[in-house]
């Protein structure tokens, strides 16, 4: 049985991915830094029939991503796929932006991804094959108003992405970015209710996206044998013209 890693798991994006995952038959490893989401996550997975483990990590911290690898590889061996959903995102002009938020910012978007897909590539390129999804944003292609950090940390997320991608392909891993716009999350619930209806008015599909579509998103570009190096866009319409 194949073995996928999710990051972020215990909420949003990652949750779904990591349901659906677990749904199509992959022994799936959860990973985010609370630990009472996650297992709750864990134990849908397994009340549903699935397999799946959760793991406790920060992925700004190379100790603990490297444990995290470690845990799931010691356990049930190799990760065959890894989607990398942990993130964070902070509103703000950059004048608005202390050094803080930055920071927190940079270190769990940017060098999570690096770190994180570090640790699991090593394993990959060894074996010579693996699949790596990371989780950027639209905001990452076109940039976005009153989210400077965000857009600064999506944005080496997506070219970061491709530089693995040219460096690693032809030692049979593929790595490619998905780049959502809004999607009904947590994360997106504490948006202020004007806000959220603007942001649904000016998309052209006047909706946010579910979690599930953006998970399916995920699964097909770690299954779509001939794509690297891509960023494929799943948000209503907004990178085609940059309405929000």
């Amino acid at each position: 049985m194949a073995i996928a890693l999710v990051t972020g798991g215990n909420s949003g994006i990652g949750k779904a991915t990591a349901m659906l995952f677990a749904e199509r038959g992959y022994q799936v490893a959860i990973a985010a830094r609370r630990k009472q989401p996650l297992e709750a996550v864990k134990q849908a997975i397994l009340s549903a029939g699935g397999l799946a483990m959760a793991v406790t990590a920060d992925v700004s911290s190379l100790i603990e991503v490297n444990q995290m690898v470690d845990a799931v590889t010691t356990a049930w061996g190799p990760i065959d796929i890894l989607i990398h959903a942990a993130g964070i995102a902070h509103e703000g002009t950059i004048l608005d932006t202390n050094e803080a938020l930055w920071d927190e910012t940079i270190n769990i978007n940017l060098k999570g991804t690096y770190l994180v897909n570090q640790a699991v590539l090593k394993h990959m390129v060894d074996r010579g094959q693996g699949s790596i999804v990371n989780v950027a944003s639209d905001a990452g292609l076109t940039g976005g108003r009153n989210l400077a950090a965000y857009c600064a940390s999506k944005g080496g997320v997506v070219l970061l992405t491709k530089a693995m991608a040219l460096d690693h392909a032809r030692q049979g891993v593929r790595i490619n970015a998905l780049c959502p716009g809004p999607v009904d999350t947590p994360m997106t619930e504490e948006m202020p209710e004007a806000e959220m209806a603007h942001w649904k008015t000016m998309l052209p599909i006047q909706r946010f996206a579910s979690a599930l579509e953006v998970a399916e998103a995920a699964y097909f570009l770690a299954h779509a044998e001939y794509a690297t190096g891509s960023c494929l866009s799943i948000d209503g319409g907004n990178t085609a013209g940059g309405s929000i």
